[in-house]
């Protein structure tokens, strides 16, 4: 598929929507375990250090034929503190998010780093059965536009508003098998430089871990995406997702305070956009 230089543009837009999409979902993208509730007093202080490749850029399900390789390469680090307390007899753990990052994209040239848009939020737990591995709880995050270089197309700041809704349950199945299903929906102001509006995004994640030692767990995530289709003036900017995501995960407690966590991410199916991989390690210290 040969396209025009204005039909490149708009694929390099694309490119960096859905990019954004990516780094900023990375923020309140639910690992495995994550709906876990902890004891009211635990506090989390997580690095999370990623970086996320793509080569190739997709159009209506079809590989977009590109002069050379798109090399997008964005090296994201998101610092994340979360707080479990009571609320009513409930278990809450209002949180804030922080990403930075330093993106190039080898197609056109361009570089960006900075920080991004900050994440706030928490999640709110109707079961929270620790011993008996059964957690219910309900979450919202709210996304401000406070990241750099907001029109240049950095991957971070997206310059709208955002909220996103997610459910998560957690059922221990085994002694050694727990599953985690979780149900997302985040919804977009539009764009205050451009008035770009942008459809609402959903995506369900299916999480199954297999627990090693009581300290150490693998699993095998699954993970669709759809909507998220981005017009201006009527013109589409980046079409909808239909996507198909698989990440394998190892983590550990290599102390009682410190867990390491190691991931690699690859998209299976893309319909629109660039087809990512990701590395990632996340670092963990509990009090």
């Amino acid at each position: 598929m040969n396209i025009s230089k204005p039909l490149m543009a708009s694929m390099l837009l694309a490119a960096f929507t859905i990019g954004q999409g990516a780094a900023v979902q990375a923020a309140s993208t639910p690992d495995p375990g994550d709906y876990t509730a902890l004891p009211a007093g635990t506090d989390l202080t997580m690095l999370y250090l990623q970086n996320l490749r793509a080569d190739s850029t997709y159009a209506n399900g079809n590989k977009v034929g590109l002069p050379r390789d798109l090399d997008l390469n964005l090296r994201l680090g998101l610092l994340r503190h979360v707080h479990f307390m009571k609320l009513g007899g409930y278990t809450i753990d209002p949180q804030i998010i922080i990403p930075f990052a330093r993106q190039t994209v080898g197609l056109d040239g361009s570089s960006a780093s900075g920080i991004g848009d900050i994440v706030v939020g928490g999640t709110l737990w109707t079961i929270a059965d620790l011993a008996g591995g059964e957690h219910l709880g309900y979450s919202i995050f709210i996304t401000a536009p406070t990241g750099a270089d907001k029109n240049k197309g950095f991957a971070i700041s997206d310059d709208r508003w955002a909220a996103d809704l997610q459910v998560g349950y957690i059922r221990r199945l085994a002694p050694n098998w727990t599953v985690d299903l979780i149900g997302q929906t985040e919804f977009y102001q539009d764009r205050r430089d451009t008035g770009a509006r942008k459809d609402p995004l959903g995506r369900a994640f299916l999480h199954l871990r297999y627990h090693i030692s009581q300290a150490t767990h693998i699993a095998g995530s699954l993970r669709y995406a759809v909507g998220a289709k981005e017009t201006l003036a009527g013109t589409t900017l980046a079409g909808s997702k239909r996507d198909t995501n698989i990440t394998l995960t190892w983590a550990s407690f290599v102390t009682k305070q410190v867990q390491v966590q190691a991931q690699y991410s690859q998209d299976l199916q893309v319909q629109n956009g660039p087809r990512l991989n990701m590395l990632g390690v996340r670092l963990l210290y509990a009090y």
